[in-house]
């Protein structure tokens, strides 16, 4: 025993123990930055704003704006492109938040059968994937609903609270940037662990704010 623990105090053996040791620090510390590096967080690129003004259960409540840019979800906000295959609008207007999970989400966009079934887009079917830079980082971020890989259409949900686990999975657009007050108020008096709404959530008005109004209030 003696002999083995006098050969580990060698000098030599010394050295080498302290440069394995630096080397173990700095490959920890390189991966540490390559990390942060990893988790910085693109910034939206703001082209579009709209508005959903809200009723639950027949009461008018008040409007969400948000703003990002993603075209699509903004034309159908205004229902500049035309009509479904069975005739309805290509419009938020009228339709429901169909799903509400507390402590999650409150999903909403089917604007052919209004219970999640349905979800098309301006393109008409589904539309693919596009980058998934912007993360779901904080609660009120607006991404797209989808049910795989390259299915976006007209479905969209905005979170409640950080869902870091939807990154690489959903395309984030948006974030809400007035009304998370009405976020909460849909969540906490509609929602559901398994996210059957309580009560009836819909979407009474939708539009496009004008790049000139984004300083006023609505």
């Amino acid at each position: 025993m003696g002999r083995e623990i006098s050969i580990l105090v060698q000098p030599r053996c010394l050295l080498l123990f302290i440069v394995l040791s630096i080397f173990l620090i700095f490959a920890f510390l390189g991966t540490k930055r390559e990390e942060e590096k990893s988790t910085v967080e693109e910034e939206h690129e703001i082209t579009h704003r709209v508005y959903l003004d809200v009723d639950i259960d027949g009461q008018h409540v008040d409007s969400l704006n948000f703003h990002g840019k993603h075209a699509t979800f903004c034309l159908q906000t205004a229902g500049e492109k035309g009509k479904v295959a069975n005739g309805k609008a290509l419009l938020y207007k009228g339709t429901p938040f169909h799903r509400i999970v507390s402590g999650f989400m409150i999903q909403g966009g089917d604007i052919i059968h209004g219970d999640g079934r349905g979800s098309e887009s301006i393109y008409g079917g589904t539309f693919p994937d596009e980058s998934f830079k912007i993360k779901h980082s904080h609660a009120g971020v607006v991404s797209m609903a989808n049910p795989g890989p390259d299915s976006n259409g007209s479905q969209f949900f905005i979170t409640t609270v950080k869902t870091s686990w939807l990154d690489g999975e959903h395309v984030v657009f948006g974030k809400v940037i007035q009304g998370m007050d009405i976020v909460y108020m849909i969540e906490g008096g509609a929602g559901t662990y398994s996210g059957k709404p309580r009560k009836k959530v819909i979407i009474a008005d939708s539009g496009e704010i004008p790049k000139g109004k984004w300083d006023e209030e609505k």
